[in-house]
């Protein structure tokens, strides 16, 4: 069992790095479809705002 350790050990970090990949890759596909995904939280939206302005001030 001690030889089959390092061939287990390098499967399952196979497997991480495919389920990761694979979810990136869906990420993407479905910002496609569904109109992207926003990163900023609405930040951006809201410093542009005058009223933020005159707090920033």
């Amino acid at each position: 069992m001690a030889s089959r350790l390092p061939l287990l050990i390098t499967l399952a970090g196979v497997a991480v790095l495919f389920l990761s990949i694979a979810f990136v890759f869906a990420l993407v596909i479905g910002a496609m479809f569904f109109g992207g995904i926003e990163f900023t939280g609405g930040h951006a939206d809201a410093m542009t705002s005058p009223s933020t302005w005159t707090l920033v001030a």
